[in-house]
Protein backbone atom coordinates (compact mmCIF):
# COMPACT_ATOMS: atom_id res chain seq x y z
CA UNK A 1 0.00 0.00 0.00
CA UNK A 2 1.30 3.45 -0.83
CA UNK A 3 2.08 6.16 1.39
CA UNK A 4 -0.41 9.24 0.00
CA UNK A 5 1.58 11.81 2.02
CA UNK A 6 3.68 14.00 -1.46
CA UNK A 7 1.41 14.93 -4.12
CA UNK A 8 1.85 13.22 -6.95
CA UNK A 9 0.56 10.06 -8.87
CA UNK A 10 0.67 6.94 -7.76
CA UNK A 11 0.03 3.40 -9.53
CA UNK A 12 -1.66 0.60 -8.00
CA UNK A 13 -2.94 -3.20 -9.59
CA UNK A 14 -5.98 -4.03 -8.09
CA UNK A 15 -6.73 -7.76 -8.26
CA UNK A 16 -9.99 -8.55 -10.18
CA UNK A 17 -11.47 -11.32 -12.67
CA UNK A 18 -9.48 -11.64 -15.72
CA UNK A 19 -10.86 -13.40 -18.67
CA UNK A 20 -9.58 -14.70 -21.58
CA UNK A 21 -10.84 -17.86 -24.44
CA UNK A 22 -8.29 -20.11 -24.89
CA UNK A 23 -9.00 -22.79 -28.24
CA UNK A 24 -8.24 -26.21 -27.05
CA UNK A 25 -7.77 -29.35 -28.60
CA UNK A 26 -10.85 -30.60 -31.27
CA UNK A 27 -9.62 -34.24 -32.22
CA UNK A 28 -8.95 -36.23 -29.01
CA UNK A 29 -10.63 -39.95 -29.65
CA UNK A 30 -11.07 -42.66 -27.67
CA UNK A 31 -11.41 -45.59 -29.21
CA UNK A 32 -13.71 -48.51 -28.19
CA UNK A 33 -12.74 -52.05 -27.96
CA UNK A 34 -14.96 -54.97 -27.01
CA UNK A 35 -14.04 -57.37 -24.07
CA UNK A 36 -12.19 -60.01 -25.78
CA UNK A 37 -9.81 -57.41 -27.63
CA UNK A 38 -6.42 -58.93 -28.04
CA UNK A 39 -4.15 -55.47 -27.80
CA UNK A 40 -6.14 -54.25 -24.48
CA UNK A 41 -5.83 -57.88 -22.92
CA UNK A 42 -1.87 -58.09 -23.60
CA UNK A 43 -1.79 -54.68 -21.70
CA UNK A 44 -3.57 -55.79 -18.77
CA UNK A 45 -6.33 -52.74 -19.74
CA UNK A 46 -9.13 -54.84 -20.45
CA UNK A 47 -11.41 -52.39 -17.79
CA UNK A 48 -9.55 -49.64 -18.00
CA UNK A 49 -8.52 -46.13 -19.97
CA UNK A 50 -5.17 -46.08 -21.69
CA UNK A 51 -3.88 -43.35 -22.90
CA UNK A 52 -1.46 -43.32 -26.04
CA UNK A 53 0.95 -40.14 -27.78
CA UNK A 54 2.60 -42.11 -30.50
CA UNK A 55 2.42 -45.74 -32.81
CA UNK A 56 5.41 -46.33 -30.78
CA UNK A 57 4.00 -46.69 -27.70
CA UNK A 58 1.11 -48.81 -29.22
CA UNK A 59 3.63 -51.05 -31.27
CA UNK A 60 5.97 -51.47 -28.04
CA UNK A 61 3.00 -53.71 -26.42
CA UNK A 62 3.53 -56.19 -29.58
CA UNK A 63 7.17 -55.54 -29.28
CA UNK A 64 7.00 -56.74 -25.95
CA UNK A 65 5.03 -59.83 -27.20
CA UNK A 66 7.48 -60.70 -29.48
CA UNK A 67 10.52 -60.59 -27.18
CA UNK A 68 9.04 -62.75 -25.04
CA UNK A 69 8.36 -65.45 -27.19
CA UNK A 70 11.95 -65.41 -28.52
CA UNK A 71 13.11 -65.81 -24.68
CA UNK A 72 10.31 -68.39 -23.81
CA UNK A 73 12.17 -70.84 -26.19
CA UNK A 74 15.02 -73.07 -26.47
CA UNK A 75 16.57 -73.79 -30.23
CA UNK A 76 18.41 -72.20 -32.60
CA UNK A 77 18.02 -68.01 -33.91
CA UNK A 78 15.62 -69.45 -36.69
CA UNK A 79 13.30 -71.62 -34.23
CA UNK A 80 13.13 -68.87 -32.12
CA UNK A 81 12.03 -66.00 -34.18
CA UNK A 82 9.64 -68.63 -35.59
CA UNK A 83 8.08 -68.60 -32.51
CA UNK A 84 8.04 -64.83 -31.97
CA UNK A 85 6.73 -63.97 -35.66
CA UNK A 86 3.79 -66.54 -34.43
CA UNK A 87 3.04 -64.99 -31.47
CA UNK A 88 2.63 -61.26 -32.90
CA UNK A 89 0.67 -62.68 -35.86
CA UNK A 90 -2.96 -62.05 -34.24
CA UNK A 91 -2.17 -58.04 -34.27
CA UNK A 92 -2.42 -57.77 -37.58
CA UNK A 93 -6.29 -59.08 -37.63
CA UNK A 94 -6.94 -57.39 -34.37
CA UNK A 95 -8.95 -54.48 -35.45
CA UNK A 96 -8.17 -52.39 -32.41
CA UNK A 97 -4.73 -52.42 -33.34
CA UNK A 98 -5.01 -51.74 -36.65
CA UNK A 99 -7.23 -48.75 -36.20
CA UNK A 100 -4.49 -47.29 -34.05
CA UNK A 101 -2.16 -47.95 -36.69
CA UNK A 102 -4.08 -46.22 -38.99
CA UNK A 103 -5.10 -43.29 -36.92
CA UNK A 104 -1.23 -41.92 -36.57
CA UNK A 105 -0.07 -42.78 -39.53
CA UNK A 106 -2.98 -40.21 -40.74
CA UNK A 107 -2.10 -37.71 -38.27
CA UNK A 108 -3.20 -38.71 -35.36
CA UNK A 109 -2.11 -37.09 -31.44
CA UNK A 110 -2.72 -38.70 -28.91
CA UNK A 111 -5.88 -40.97 -27.51
CA UNK A 112 -7.56 -43.24 -25.53
CA UNK A 113 -8.52 -46.53 -25.63
CA UNK A 114 -11.24 -47.66 -23.55
CA UNK A 115 -13.39 -50.94 -22.58
CA UNK A 116 -17.24 -50.49 -24.86
CA UNK A 117 -18.88 -51.68 -22.07
CA UNK A 118 -17.71 -49.15 -19.64
CA UNK A 119 -17.99 -46.06 -22.26
CA UNK A 120 -20.52 -44.58 -20.24
CA UNK A 121 -18.67 -44.61 -16.73
CA UNK A 122 -15.16 -43.55 -18.14
CA UNK A 123 -15.25 -41.36 -21.18
CA UNK A 124 -17.08 -38.26 -19.14
CA UNK A 125 -13.78 -38.77 -17.46
CA UNK A 126 -11.83 -37.86 -20.00
CA UNK A 127 -12.13 -33.79 -20.18
CA UNK A 128 -10.00 -33.30 -23.16
CA UNK A 129 -12.01 -36.07 -25.07
CA UNK A 130 -13.83 -35.39 -27.73
CA UNK A 131 -14.23 -37.96 -30.72
CA UNK A 132 -15.76 -41.63 -29.80
CA UNK A 133 -14.74 -43.79 -32.32
CA UNK A 134 -15.88 -47.90 -33.21
CA UNK A 135 -12.83 -49.22 -34.40
CA UNK A 136 -14.87 -52.39 -35.09
CA UNK A 137 -16.51 -52.88 -31.71
CA UNK A 138 -20.06 -54.13 -31.61
CA UNK A 139 -22.57 -51.51 -33.59
CA UNK A 140 -25.27 -52.15 -31.58
CA UNK A 141 -23.65 -51.30 -28.23
CA UNK A 142 -21.46 -48.82 -29.65
CA UNK A 143 -24.49 -46.93 -31.01
CA UNK A 144 -26.52 -47.31 -27.25
CA UNK A 145 -23.12 -45.56 -25.79
CA UNK A 146 -23.00 -42.37 -28.62
CA UNK A 147 -26.80 -42.03 -27.76
CA UNK A 148 -26.06 -41.55 -24.03
CA UNK A 149 -23.22 -39.51 -24.33
CA UNK A 150 -23.49 -37.19 -27.24
CA UNK A 151 -26.03 -34.63 -26.71
CA UNK A 152 -26.50 -30.61 -26.28
CA UNK A 153 -23.48 -29.62 -24.17
CA UNK A 154 -22.03 -32.45 -23.81
CA UNK A 155 -19.47 -31.78 -27.01
CA UNK A 156 -18.72 -35.19 -28.16
CA UNK A 157 -18.67 -36.56 -31.76
CA UNK A 158 -18.48 -40.09 -32.88
CA UNK A 159 -17.82 -41.62 -35.84
CA UNK A 160 -19.50 -45.15 -36.93
CA UNK A 161 -17.95 -47.73 -39.11
CA UNK A 162 -20.54 -48.31 -42.22
CA UNK A 163 -21.15 -52.23 -42.97
CA UNK A 164 -18.79 -54.34 -43.67
CA UNK A 165 -20.17 -55.78 -46.42
CA UNK A 166 -21.02 -54.41 -50.18
CA UNK A 167 -23.72 -51.99 -50.85
CA UNK A 168 -23.44 -52.25 -54.27
CA UNK A 169 -27.13 -51.06 -55.18
CA UNK A 170 -28.91 -47.74 -54.19
CA UNK A 171 -31.45 -50.19 -52.49
CA UNK A 172 -29.32 -51.67 -50.36
CA UNK A 173 -27.82 -48.28 -49.37
CA UNK A 174 -31.72 -47.43 -48.06
CA UNK A 175 -31.97 -50.39 -46.45
CA UNK A 176 -29.32 -49.80 -44.32
CA UNK A 177 -30.27 -46.00 -44.45
CA UNK A 178 -34.22 -46.98 -42.88
CA UNK A 179 -32.57 -49.39 -40.24
CA UNK A 180 -31.75 -48.55 -36.73
CA UNK A 181 -28.73 -49.24 -36.62
CA UNK A 182 -27.40 -45.85 -36.45
CA UNK A 183 -28.74 -43.59 -34.69
CA UNK A 184 -30.31 -40.42 -36.05
CA UNK A 185 -27.90 -37.99 -34.24
CA UNK A 186 -26.41 -34.49 -35.59
CA UNK A 187 -23.43 -35.50 -33.25
CA UNK A 188 -22.35 -38.68 -35.49
CA UNK A 189 -21.30 -39.57 -38.89
CA UNK A 190 -20.66 -43.13 -40.79
CA UNK A 191 -18.23 -43.90 -43.41
CA UNK A 192 -17.84 -46.82 -45.51
CA UNK A 193 -16.12 -48.87 -47.13
CA UNK A 194 -14.14 -50.87 -44.85
CA UNK A 195 -10.29 -50.49 -45.72
CA UNK A 196 -7.29 -53.09 -46.75
CA UNK A 197 -4.36 -52.85 -45.20
CA UNK A 198 -1.35 -54.91 -46.00
CA UNK A 199 -0.06 -57.77 -43.96
CA UNK A 200 2.49 -60.91 -44.41
CA UNK A 201 -0.23 -63.00 -45.40
CA UNK A 202 -1.31 -60.68 -48.11
CA UNK A 203 -3.97 -58.06 -47.04
CA UNK A 204 -6.38 -57.35 -43.75
CA UNK A 205 -9.85 -55.59 -43.40
CA UNK A 206 -10.09 -53.05 -41.13
CA UNK A 207 -12.75 -50.97 -39.88
CA UNK A 208 -12.26 -47.05 -41.58
CA UNK A 209 -13.24 -45.06 -38.22
CA UNK A 210 -9.68 -44.86 -36.82
CA UNK A 211 -8.03 -43.80 -40.24
CA UNK A 212 -11.03 -40.67 -40.16
CA UNK A 213 -10.24 -39.95 -36.89
CA UNK A 214 -6.68 -39.44 -38.05
CA UNK A 215 -7.90 -37.53 -40.95
CA UNK A 216 -10.05 -35.52 -38.43
CA UNK A 217 -6.79 -34.48 -36.33
CA UNK A 218 -4.66 -33.83 -39.33
CA UNK A 219 -7.34 -31.56 -41.04
CA UNK A 220 -8.10 -29.89 -37.42
CA UNK A 221 -4.36 -28.71 -36.78
CA UNK A 222 -3.33 -27.95 -40.59
CA UNK A 223 -6.69 -25.98 -41.45
CA UNK A 224 -9.26 -25.91 -38.93
CA UNK A 225 -12.05 -27.64 -36.98
CA UNK A 226 -14.72 -25.84 -39.05
CA UNK A 227 -12.88 -27.25 -42.64
CA UNK A 228 -14.67 -30.40 -43.89
CA UNK A 229 -12.25 -33.57 -42.93
CA UNK A 230 -13.74 -34.70 -46.63
CA UNK A 231 -11.47 -34.52 -50.44
CA UNK A 232 -8.53 -35.33 -48.28
CA UNK A 233 -6.32 -38.63 -48.61
CA UNK A 234 -6.44 -41.77 -46.38
CA UNK A 235 -2.73 -43.06 -46.21
CA UNK A 236 -2.12 -46.73 -45.47
CA UNK A 237 -4.88 -48.56 -46.80
CA UNK A 238 -7.58 -48.49 -49.72
CA UNK A 239 -10.88 -49.01 -49.70
CA UNK A 240 -12.38 -52.78 -49.83
CA UNK A 241 -15.49 -52.27 -52.39
CA UNK A 242 -15.36 -49.32 -55.11
CA UNK A 243 -18.43 -46.93 -54.50
CA UNK A 244 -20.48 -46.20 -57.92
CA UNK A 245 -21.74 -42.79 -58.44
CA UNK A 246 -25.01 -44.17 -57.75
CA UNK A 247 -24.28 -45.77 -54.58
CA UNK A 248 -22.58 -42.31 -53.83
CA UNK A 249 -25.48 -40.79 -54.46
CA UNK A 250 -27.99 -42.92 -52.14
CA UNK A 251 -25.40 -42.53 -49.24
CA UNK A 252 -24.75 -39.05 -49.05
CA UNK A 253 -28.49 -37.50 -49.72
CA UNK A 254 -30.91 -40.14 -48.35
CA UNK A 255 -34.75 -39.95 -48.38
CA UNK A 256 -36.43 -38.26 -45.86
CA UNK A 257 -35.79 -39.87 -42.35
CA UNK A 258 -32.56 -41.75 -43.33
CA UNK A 259 -29.54 -40.97 -42.60
CA UNK A 260 -26.12 -40.48 -44.81
CA UNK A 261 -23.24 -42.60 -45.27
CA UNK A 262 -20.41 -40.97 -46.20
CA UNK A 263 -18.16 -42.86 -48.72
CA UNK A 264 -14.44 -43.70 -49.20
CA UNK A 265 -13.91 -43.33 -53.05
CA UNK A 266 -10.46 -44.38 -54.94
CA UNK A 267 -10.65 -42.17 -58.06
CA UNK A 268 -7.87 -42.27 -61.04
CA UNK A 269 -5.08 -40.74 -60.39
CA UNK A 270 -5.94 -40.22 -56.67
CA UNK A 271 -5.72 -42.23 -53.66
CA UNK A 272 -8.62 -42.97 -51.30
CA UNK A 273 -10.04 -39.97 -50.76
CA UNK A 274 -13.11 -39.39 -47.66
CA UNK A 275 -15.81 -38.07 -49.92
CA UNK A 276 -18.70 -36.87 -47.77
CA UNK A 277 -19.12 -34.66 -44.49
CA UNK A 278 -22.77 -35.19 -44.11
CA UNK A 279 -23.79 -36.11 -39.95
CA UNK A 280 -26.02 -38.80 -39.50
CA UNK A 281 -28.88 -36.11 -39.50
CA UNK A 282 -29.43 -34.91 -42.90
CA UNK A 283 -32.25 -34.19 -42.77
CA UNK A 284 -32.01 -31.18 -40.25
CA UNK A 285 -30.53 -28.19 -42.52
CA UNK A 286 -28.92 -26.64 -39.28
CA UNK A 287 -26.94 -29.61 -38.59
CA UNK A 288 -26.26 -31.23 -41.57
CA UNK A 289 -22.72 -31.01 -42.18
CA UNK A 290 -19.98 -32.71 -40.28
CA UNK A 291 -18.18 -29.49 -39.33
CA UNK A 292 -20.50 -27.04 -38.47
CA UNK A 293 -21.62 -29.56 -35.57
CA UNK A 294 -17.83 -30.26 -34.74
CA UNK A 295 -17.11 -26.24 -34.71
CA UNK A 296 -19.98 -25.49 -32.39
CA UNK A 297 -18.59 -28.26 -30.22
CA UNK A 298 -15.18 -26.82 -29.88
CA UNK A 299 -17.16 -23.51 -29.25
CA UNK A 300 -19.64 -24.71 -26.56
CA UNK A 301 -16.23 -26.79 -25.05
CA UNK A 302 -13.58 -23.60 -25.03
CA UNK A 303 -16.27 -21.09 -23.61
CA UNK A 304 -17.76 -23.24 -21.10
CA UNK A 305 -14.15 -23.77 -19.56
CA UNK A 306 -13.12 -20.30 -19.77
CA UNK A 307 -16.75 -19.23 -17.76
CA UNK A 308 -15.88 -21.08 -15.05
CA UNK A 309 -13.30 -18.39 -14.13
CA UNK A 310 -16.51 -16.21 -13.65
CA UNK A 311 -18.51 -18.33 -11.19
CA UNK A 312 -19.32 -16.75 -7.67
CA UNK A 313 -18.24 -13.20 -9.19
CA UNK A 314 -20.68 -10.37 -8.99
CA UNK A 315 -23.50 -10.74 -11.15
CA UNK A 316 -23.48 -7.25 -12.07
CA UNK A 317 -22.55 -5.23 -15.14
CA UNK A 318 -18.70 -4.78 -14.50
CA UNK A 319 -18.50 -9.11 -14.40
CA UNK A 320 -20.96 -8.76 -17.46
CA UNK A 321 -17.90 -6.58 -19.81
CA UNK A 322 -15.73 -8.78 -19.02
CA UNK A 323 -17.51 -12.08 -19.95
CA UNK A 324 -18.61 -10.09 -22.95
CA UNK A 325 -15.47 -9.26 -24.33
CA UNK A 326 -13.70 -12.30 -23.49
CA UNK A 327 -15.99 -14.33 -25.62
CA UNK A 328 -16.36 -11.58 -28.23
CA UNK A 329 -12.64 -11.85 -28.75
CA UNK A 330 -12.61 -15.29 -29.24
CA UNK A 331 -15.19 -15.26 -31.97
CA UNK A 332 -13.78 -12.30 -33.39
CA UNK A 333 -11.06 -14.46 -34.09
CA UNK A 334 -12.87 -17.74 -35.68
CA UNK A 335 -14.15 -15.35 -37.55
CA UNK A 336 -11.07 -13.96 -39.21
CA UNK A 337 -9.58 -17.26 -39.39
CA UNK A 338 -12.66 -17.93 -42.02
CA UNK A 339 -14.46 -20.11 -39.43
CA UNK A 340 -17.87 -17.49 -39.60
CA UNK A 341 -19.80 -15.89 -42.44
CA UNK A 342 -19.96 -12.39 -43.19
CA UNK A 343 -18.07 -9.42 -44.28
CA UNK A 344 -18.20 -7.66 -40.75
CA UNK A 345 -18.42 -9.07 -37.36
CA UNK A 346 -22.20 -8.08 -36.97
CA UNK A 347 -22.91 -10.04 -39.89
CA UNK A 348 -20.24 -13.61 -38.85
CA UNK A 349 -22.04 -13.43 -34.79
CA UNK A 350 -23.22 -11.87 -31.72
CA UNK A 351 -22.69 -11.97 -28.36
CA UNK A 352 -25.50 -10.71 -25.84
CA UNK A 353 -25.20 -10.66 -21.64
CA UNK A 354 -26.90 -8.07 -19.42
CA UNK A 355 -29.90 -6.87 -17.66
CA UNK A 356 -33.34 -7.26 -19.56
CA UNK A 357 -31.23 -8.32 -22.63
CA UNK A 358 -30.71 -11.85 -21.43
CA UNK A 359 -31.43 -11.75 -17.97
CA UNK A 360 -34.36 -10.90 -15.62
CA UNK A 361 -34.24 -9.68 -12.37
CA UNK A 362 -35.17 -13.09 -11.09
CA UNK A 363 -32.72 -14.64 -13.23
CA UNK A 364 -30.26 -12.45 -11.10
CA UNK A 365 -32.16 -13.56 -7.79
CA UNK A 366 -31.57 -16.86 -8.51
CA UNK A 367 -27.87 -16.74 -9.35
CA UNK A 368 -28.19 -17.15 -12.84
CA UNK A 369 -25.82 -15.55 -15.36
CA UNK A 370 -27.09 -15.92 -18.93
CA UNK A 371 -24.91 -15.67 -22.24
CA UNK A 372 -26.40 -15.51 -25.37
CA UNK A 373 -23.80 -16.51 -28.55
CA UNK A 374 -24.75 -16.48 -32.04
CA UNK A 375 -22.85 -17.84 -34.56
CA UNK A 376 -23.06 -17.55 -38.81
CA UNK A 377 -20.81 -21.63 -39.50
CA UNK A 378 -19.53 -21.76 -42.84
CA UNK A 379 -20.83 -24.22 -44.89
CA UNK A 380 -18.54 -26.73 -47.00
CA UNK A 381 -19.08 -26.31 -51.08
CA UNK A 382 -20.36 -29.85 -51.50
CA UNK A 383 -22.21 -29.43 -55.17
CA UNK A 384 -19.99 -26.91 -57.06
CA UNK A 385 -22.08 -25.85 -60.05
CA UNK A 386 -20.45 -24.83 -63.73
CA UNK A 387 -22.70 -22.91 -65.92
CA UNK A 388 -21.35 -22.31 -69.04
CA UNK A 389 -22.65 -20.85 -72.12
CA UNK A 390 -21.95 -20.05 -75.61
CA UNK A 391 -22.11 -16.84 -77.11
CA UNK A 392 -22.85 -16.92 -80.94
CA UNK A 393 -21.50 -13.97 -83.21
CA UNK A 394 -24.41 -13.27 -85.55
CA UNK A 395 -23.10 -13.25 -88.98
Amino acid sequence: MADYKVPGVYVEEPFGLSLSIQTGQTAVPVFAFDSANLLASKMQATDKVTEFTSWLEVSAVSQKVWDTAYAGVKGDEDTKKKAAEAAVKPFAADLLYQSLRLYFINGGGHCYIAPLEKFDTLVPALDDATLLVQAGSTTATFGEKVTALCGAGKTLFALFDGPRDALDTPVNVKKVQSESTYPSTPYAAVYYPWLTVPSADGRNVVPPSGAVAGVYARVDRQRGVWKAPANVEIIGATPVHKVSDAVDAACNVPDPGGKAVNVIRAFRGTGPLIWGARTLNADSGAWRYVPVRRLFNAAERDIKTAMSMALFEPNSAPTWERVRGAVESYVHDLWRQGALLGESPAQAYFVHIGLGTTMTQTDINNGKMIVKVGLAAVRPAEFIVLQLTQDVVPA
